[in-house]
């Protein structure tokens, strides 16, 4: 009776390890887990786009200061929904060299999907107290000619009205964040 037994739970071990194996397997051959399992092991990303959350708040940064002719100037373009749309749609998809979400997240949290891999992590739009100390010049600057020492590429080739657009924007995620006297003592 006693081998019955045995040879019976002997069965049911050597099935899932069985299944276990083929599972395996099947991973790493990339074709066994579909998108909802890989959803679930990564619960924060959402669908390659980049991270949920509050992002690092506030935040240090130590980025060249722009030069004294742009660091002061504001934005000349209205804050107009026209305006706020047309710099989402930069933002979102249209930016070139790459969209903007895609390191600062679709929400503007800095966690977007290469968030991960730069260092200084990509600025967080949504972090009131560090949007704070950067001015419109400052946030102009960075946008036109890139971040040195950060992973922040330059967007020459975008009209300066495009620029703007974006900044908008970006302005829209944080709405209680109004630049402290210009001052950019804190960098995107």
């Amino acid at each position: 009776m006693n081998w019955i037994v045995k040879k019976k739970y002997a069965g049911g071990a050597m099935l899932l390890i069985v299944v276990f194996v083929l599972g395996e397997l099947s991973s790493a051959w990339g074709g066994g887990m579909g998108p909802r399992m890989r959803h679930r092991m990564h619960p924060r990303m959402h669908h390659g786009t980049g991270f949920e959350g509050t992002g690092v708040c506030p935040q240090e940064r130590f980025t060249p200061s722009a030069p004294q002719g742009i660091l002061q100037t504001p934005n000349p373009l209205e804050p107009t929904p026209d305006n706020i749309e047309k710099g989402r749609a930069f933002f979102q998809t249209d930016a070139q060299p790459t969209a903007c979400k895609v390191c600062h997240g679709p929400g503007g949290n800095g966690m977007g999907m290469m968030a991960p891999g730069l260092n200084p992590p990509p600025r967080n739009f949504t972090c009131v107290e560090t949007m704070k100390a950067v001015s419109d010049g400052q946030m102009f600057w960075i946008i036109k000619n890139g971040g040195e020492g950060t992973g922040m590429p330059a967007y020459k080739f975008h009209k300066d009205e495009e620029i703007w657009q974006i900044i908008q924007y970006i302005r829209s995620l944080s709405p209680a964040a109004k630049p402290e006297g210009g001052a950019a003592q804190d960098r995107p």
